[in-house]
């Protein structure tokens, strides 16, 4: 058999493990790419969930960790698990066949046009988003959904 097109990176780059490999992705990438490409070498020697589910399971457990780091009050804890969550959640982008960067992009736009509802529906009040409660916000910005 030929070897395949990362065997052949990995000889070439004197790389004898996988995590090596990993450890090799541009640490200069946006993260949600490097975290793919590290999730793919991964999932190539068979270290996957094996479905959406199994992806999507790990999500809620990270969420779950990320609400008790919180909790806790623990700045460390907090960045560690909103990091696992970030990551699993960029497994559950690949097994649905998304790219998370541009997922990310789209809800930053969508974000800022719901936003800017926000602000219209204020200032049609003749305020500044400031000026409302965290209710008549929460309504203009479902009224903008």
């Amino acid at each position: 058999d030929a070897p395949d097109w990362d065997t052949m990176k990995q000889r070439e780059r004197a790389q004898t493990t996988t995590a090596e490999a990993m450890d090799s992705v541009a640490r200069s990438l946006p993260a949600l790419w490097r975290c793919e490409k590290i999730q793919a070498k991964a999932a190539r020697t068979g270290f996957e969930w094996p479905d959406a589910d199994a992806a999507l399971d790990k999500v809620a457990e990270e969420t779950r960790e990320l609400r008790e780091a919180v909790a806790s009050g623990d700045a460390d804890a907090v960045t560690e698990e909103l990091g696992d969550l970030l990551f699993a959640a960029v497994k559950a982008a690949r097994f649905a066949g998304v790219d998370p960067e541009d997922a990310l992009t789209a809800a930053c736009e969508k974000f800022i046009r719901r936003y800017g509802a926000v602000e219209q529906g204020a200032r049609d009040r003749g305020v500044s988003v400031s000026d409302l409660t965290l209710e008549e916000m929460t309504g203009l910005w479902n009224a903008a959904k």
